[in-house]
């Protein structure tokens, strides 16, 4: 199975510099699939985080459905209804490139 060779949800760790295949795009932001992660909801939400550098060069060079792009772990959040949890991500700063 590919999925065994996938990290645990459990090593996610916030400010960690991750690779992310955008999955779509929403009015709000991006969601996207951590590579190398267990299957989980992740999402950058590009209204409310615009002001951050990185964010705000990430949406002038807005990345296509299917590409991948080096994304920060923001914030990791666990759900009512575990094992579910929400990976809110952001964009490194021009300077962590």
């Amino acid at each position: 199975m590919a999925d065994e060779s996938r990290r645990p949800l459990s090593e996610l760790r916030q400010g960690e510099a991750v690779q992310a295949t955008i999955t779509s795009h929403e009015p709000w932001g991006l969601m996207a699939e951590l590579n190398d992660y267990e299957p989980v909801g992740a999402s950058l939400d590009t209204i409310r985080r615009r002001s951050e550098p990185g964010v705000k060069r990430l949406v002038q060079e807005l990345p296509p459905a299917g590409a991948t792009v080096g994304l920060v772990i923001g914030k990791v959040r666990d759900w009512d209804r575990k094992p579910w949890i929400w990976v809110d991500l952001t964009a490194p700063s021009p300077a962590e490139d």
